[in-house]
């Protein structure tokens, strides 16, 4: 009799660059609504996202977390009615109107002790934000400030671009002054309309559609003084439409276009999107994008993808350059907590709610939690998993007799996790409603999954075998769970098989 043949390995996210029969190890078909590599298994189910504020009077196309020397941290959020809300961080997460506000296509920055937003649509001047004697106060910046789309903050400078009557200008404030009379000779023509800006400690990345370029230097010109900053090209194959994918991590810049994810520290760019493995399966949705929002948060970079049909949120564990992702996370926007006091958090919002939800629960589930795992909105989070087509083994035909899933999904039905062996027997537990589909296919190509069976809900570790009884040339699985579950744990996915002789087919 055959071994069972242990498949599973230490998942690497999903990939879609590849054959499904010729995948890397430990590379995944598809990986929805687990969390590879954290908490106490290689796929943990995540938690469900909550509600990050009450309702406002439109959607969040973005905002910031402020910080303030007089009034603390502030979540000021920028919404589709064009007017600002403040939000309470702390639950019931009430908000409050705090005045008109432009439309933005980035969120607002933090420029010293202020938070400037700029004018989506280059109609007015930035607006200038502080909260002197802890009262905010909204306002703008000098009438003779350029009309900028976009910007950032690099070394006491305000860097905008993207004026209507001017694209191509990247224009630079006064150093330390935001609110000050702005130098019209204080500035650098760049090659093409200027899509949008980030900062790194020693350069500025400006974007265009379809390519990037760097600003180098220390001291922009101001009259009567010389500056010493030059722009040169950074890249010709890549660039940024979206100034809303932009985020740093690490002394680095992430941003989206449509030949992928990059990153890059100043000096070379990397696709993180075909480093991972995704770059076909990104191509195919950026393809019917409706919009795209993306932030950092811990080592993870987010991205979620409106389409007509729907949303795919995709994170990247930056660290191994792997992908997975998260349904049911239809965000508009992100805001994440950069700078602030607390502990680093972030925000989505939810297109067609008019409400902001915390995603950092999605990533630390409750493993001890007393209930079913839904997000906020009602729908439960049930996660799936797909392999690769395995061969195990040279090409040929394999008695393959049974499929075996080493797992804990837990349901409140059943209580608390127990350290020995199920609370219940296997005929007790196979009368509970099951939580996981177990399913094959037998070729490569195939779309049609065969069920073996369904499992029950386990109280501790629990392995199971389900038959398979065919002679293929390979197989596939695929872990579906179809119902809601307090913590969904996969240790291990296995086959016995055995070969046949090479000349059977």
């Amino acid at each position: 009799m055959a071994a069972p043949r242990s498949l599973l390995g230490q998942p690497h996210g999903f990939a879609r660059d590849f054959p499904r029969d010729q995948m890397p190890s430990g590379y995944l078909w598809d990986v929805v609504d687990y969390v590879p590599l954290i908490i106490d298994a290689i796929l943990t189910g995540r938690g469900g996202w909550a509600w990050g504020s009450d309702v406002m009077g439109g959607d969040a196309l973005g905002g910031i977390l402020g910080s303030f020397a007089s009034g603390g941290d502030r979540l000021l959020i920028a919404a589709s009615n064009n007017h600002w809300y403040e939000v309470d961080q702390n639950s019931p997460y009430g908000v409050n109107d705090r005045g008109a506000c432009d439309t933005i296509i980035q969120n607002p920055i933090q420029a010293g002790t202020s938070v400037v937003s700029f004018d989506g649509a280059g109609l007015q001047v930035p607006q200038l934000i502080s909260c002197p004697s802890g009262t905010l106060l909204i306002g703008r910046m000098d009438s003779g400030a350029p009309k900028a789309k976009v910007g950032t903050y690099w070394h006491q400078y305000v860097v905008v671009s993207g004026m209507p009557s001017e694209p191509h200008v990247i224009r630079f404030s006064l150093p330390g002054n935001p609110a000050g009379v702005w130098d019209s000779t204080s500035n650098l023509p760049s090659r093409a309309p200027v899509t949008g800006l980030a900062a790194l400690r020693s350069v500025v990345i400006v974007f265009h559609a379809g390519t990037t370029e760097r600003i180098r230097g220390t001291t922009p010109t101001h009259t009567g003084t010389e500056g010493d900053m030059a722009l040169e090209p950074l890249f010709d194959r890549v660039g940024c439409t979206d100034p809303k994918t932009i985020a740093s991590w690490q002394d680095n810049v992430l941003f989206a276009d449509e030949h992928g994810v990059h990153v890059t520290d100043g000096a070379v760019i990397r696709n993180i999107a075909s480093q991972g493995g995704i770059l076909y399966f990104w191509r195919n949705l950026y393809a019917l994008k409706v919009s795209l929002a993306a932030c950092t948060f811990l080592d993870y970079y987010i991205i979620t993808v409106r389409t007509a049909s729907g949303a795919t949120t995709l994170i990247c564990d930056l660290n191994r350059r792997q992908w997975f992702r998260f349904a049911n996370v239809y965000a508009l926007s992100y805001v994440a907590s950069t700078g602030g006091l607390g502990m680093e958090r972030v925000w989505a919002g939810m297109y067609g709610t008019n409400r902001l939800a915390r995603i950092g629960p999605t990533f630390f589930p409750a493993t001890t939690s007393s209930g079913p795992i839904y997000d906020a909105d009602g729908v439960a989070v049930l996660p799936v998993l797909e392999t690769p087509w395995y061969r195990m083994g040279r090409e040929g035909r394999k008695r393959s007799r049974f499929a075996y899933l080493s797992y804990d999904v837990r349901t409140t039905s059943l209580g608390a996790e127990s350290s020995g062996p199920p609370l219940a027997p296997p005929e007790v537990l196979a009368a509970v409603a099951p939580v996981l589909e177990f399913s094959f296919l037998t070729g490569p190509s195939g779309l049609n999954y065969t069920v073996m069976g369904s499992l029950p809900p386990t109280t501790t570790y629990t392995r199971y075998r389900l038959p398979i009884w065919r002679a293929p040339y390979g197989v596939a699985l695929r872990v579906r769970q179809t119902q809601p579950a307090t913590v969904n744990r996969i240790y291990d996915l296995a086959v016995d098989s055995q070969a046949l002789e090479p000349s059977t087919l």
